[in-house]
């Protein structure tokens, strides 16, 4: 605000006996002064927020988390490994099953599989060999072990196979057909050579006491596949060596 040239008079005290009969006026001039309130000049800045004011939602962006080049190569040999510990895994398996096909079978006589041989049970050998045969029997691979006949339910994680069940399915015939006994008597020129054994043949071992007690389907390169209690239908090595193998031959 601009203030005005005033005048002050101030009363000074006598500085003498002369001047001590009357005051003395002093007369002084200012220059005029622009001021300004600094209330003015303040700059509010506060800001209050009410916690109760609505000011609409946040807006949330569905953003996919990208992963990292590290993350990827990370997952990436985390995968490779639990493949390789699995292959391994059913390498070791596969190996421990082939050393002998009676490693670790139970004790438990397949008594059941002898049926009676009347002619409403006995099945004959045909003459040829299915087609398919072989490839029927590998079909079911996997698939689980019982100790007389089978039980196909059309999937091999819930089918069921003993030894002679295995080769009345590859062969089409009913559960319960034939026995590992049976099945010995019809094959011709049984010999323990493998190199002389085809594809087909049928081989025979000693089992729970009977000779033979267990009979599996040879596919070549000394390997069978057959179904036994330690695995159920699998693959297996055909040791010609072993006291228990009684040879095979063709039906």
């Amino acid at each position: 605000m601009a203030a005005a040239t005033l005048s002050t008079a101030l009363v000074l005290p006598a500085a003498n006996a002369a001047e001590a009969n009357g005051p003395v006026t002093s007369s002084r001039s200012f220059k005029g002064v622009e001021t300004r309130s600094s209330l003015m000049l303040k700059e509010a800045t506060s800001v209050e927020v009410n916690a109760d004011a609505n000011y609409g939602g946040i807006e949330s962006l569905n953003v996919p988390k990208t992963e990292s080049k590290a993350e990827k190569e990370a997952k990436a040999k985390a995968a490779a490994e639990a493949k390789a510990a699995k292959e391994q895994a059913e390498a070791a398996k596969k190996a421990a099953a082939s050393t002998s096909p009676f490693a670790s079978a139970q004790a438990a006589s397949r008594s059941s599989e002898r049926t009676s041989t009347s002619s409403d049970n006995a099945s004959t050998t045909p003459m040829q060999l299915p087609s398919g045969f072989v490839n029927r029997a590998l079909s079911v691979i996997g698939a689980g072990y019982q100790p007389s006949g089978y039980n196909w339910t059309g999937t091999v994680s819930t089918s069921s196979f003993t030894c002679s069940g295995l080769v009345d399915f590859a062969l089409g015939y009913p559960s319960n057909s034939n026995w590992p006994e049976k099945y010995y008597a019809m094959v011709s020129n049984k010999t323990k050579d493998l190199s002389k054994l085809k594809s087909g043949d049928l081989v025979f071992f000693q089992y729970a006491g009977r000779s033979p007690g267990h009979v599996g389907i040879y596919i070549g390169n000394g390997t069978m596949v057959d179904s036994a209690p330690d695995g159920g239908v699998q693959v297996r090595a055909v040791n010609p060596d072993s006291a228990i193998f009684m040879g095979g031959g063709s039906l």
